[in-house]
């Protein structure tokens, strides 16, 4: 039985929501399986004032509780115009069985120190997206993961897995968006159960934030690497930003602006001008730290003498020819392709994964934990906000789960896993 999902996500650049509609539909043959068909995909800007809370909040640290409190309303209110916008003119109304929303990350600690606990604060409130919507709205994924004991973060390897799996080549896929990070899928049968993820540092938000500073707010982004593409790289400085301990820390690993935030960047603006670096080179030396912490990153956490066959781009950076083309150039023996070649928009991606683990969370099945983590214990993740058809929308999930419930396992642990993706572009 089909449940057609909205994927809503925004990102560290807070550049926009990234709507996904899918259609997700236990296979007939292999129930424990997905037919995955992305039906409509857009993108919502974020307004600027408040997309200049949201930095405000995670560069500076610094906000009262009442900015919080106000902050998550009205990212709900953002999120579920957003989709209800979206709803209205495709028309839309009454073939929506429900929302997976991502929210806006603020604040994220995975590796605390004492006394800290391991935590993630996720904003968009999702009983606010499902007043406007009038739909079932599941949020809340990385909170859950994190209450496992895991990191919370990436948290798409699920899909990765499913979807690139391939019995001789050893593949990655690899997010650039404000942050990188990557999924490794080594060959094999095994291949879903021996994935693995971790980010890898900076994608783009250090040079975006560069961009800003040297424009003085004028430009968001280097645009097709333009900027960066005049300018000469300070390897000592591409070096000695990549000596930062995150860059060799051992698996499992997430970071974000806590890490990697525009004070970092100014810092390196400010750095490399005393030197006499030009603004082009500014912006070709740091979008060189982003190309190198990958081809490092792919070469330290690979077993000894293993290599990567073929590299999946997706994000904002996939389309900077100064990174793909140093990618190209360092990994001679890996063939570097866009996302899309799998019949995956890769702008979509992230929001497609969202509505993914939206649906494994009414289905009550946990997705692939994936190698190098903390904990292996399976959870379902994702917190669920009724809305003004749930009657309905339990009924539909209860059919459904009764074509899949012969497969069922522990039931503390959820149905199985989806195993494999067949996606119908």
């Amino acid at each position: 039985m089909t449940l057609n999902i909205i994927g809503l996500n925004c990102g560290t650049s807070v550049d926009a929501i990234d709507i996904a509609y899918c259609a997700i539909t236990p296979i007939l043959s292999s129930p424990n399986d997905l037919r995955l068909e992305l039906l409509d995909y857009t993108e919502h800007p974020v307004p600027p004032e408040l997309k200049a809370r949201v930095l405000k909040a995670c560069r500076e640290n610094a906000v009262t509780m009442e900015e919080i409190c106000d902050l998550n309303f009205a990212l709900g209110r953002e999120f579920g115009l957003a989709a209800k916008s979206f709803i209205d003119r495709n028309g839309l109304e009454g073939k929506v069985d429900a929302i997976a929303s991502h929210g806006q990350t603020l604040w994220h600690i995975p590796s605390p120190a004492p006394p800290q606990q391991k935590s993630t604060l996720q904003m968009a409130e999702s009983a606010v997206i499902a007043q406007i919507t009038g739909l079932t709205t599941i949020s809340s994924f990385r909170v859950g993961d994190v209450a496992a004991g895991r990191m919370g973060a990436p948290l798409i390897a699920f899909l990765d897995a499913a979807v690139l799996a391939h019995p001789t080549l050893t593949r990655a896929s690899q997010n650039l968006g404000g942050i990188g990070n990557v999924t490794i899928i080594p060959a094999g049968d095994s291949a879903i159960e021996s994935c693995f993820e971790f980010d890898t540092g900076p994608g783009n938000v250090l040079i975006d934030a560069a961009v800003r500073i040297i424009t003085n707010g004028e430009q968001e982004y280097d645009k097709d690497g333009l900027i960066g593409a005049q300018g000469r790289v300070y390897e000592d400085v591409v070096d000695e930003f990549l000596a930062h301990p995150y860059f060799s820390a051992a698996l499992p690993k997430t970071t974000g602006r806590e890490l990697f935030g525009d004070d970092i960047a100014s810092q390196l603006v400010s750095s490399l001008r005393s030197v006499g670096a030009t603004d082009p080179d500014v912006i070709a030396t740091i979008t060189r730290i982003t190309a190198e912490s990958l081809v490092r990153a792919y070469e330290r956490y690979l077993q000894p003498g293993g290599t990567i066959d073929e590299v999946y781009l997706c994000g904002g950076g996939a389309y900077n020819p100064n990174i793909t083309s140093y990618l190209s150039t360092h990994l001679p023996h890996t063939s570097i392709n866009l996302f899309s070649t799998t019949q995956i928009a890769p702008e979509a991606k992230e929001a497609i994964s969202f509505a993914l683990l939206g649906h494994e969370c009414l289905m009550g099945k946990s997705i692939v934990v994936p190698q190098h983590v903390e904990s292996a214990e399976r959870v379902v993740l994702g917190k669920i906000t009724p809305g003004m058809g749930y009657g309905r929308l339990m009924r539909k999930v209860v059919g459904s789960i009764g074509f899949v419930s012969e497969n069922m396992e522990d039931e503390r642990n959820g149905l199985p896993y989806a195993r494999r993706m067949e996606v119908v572009s």
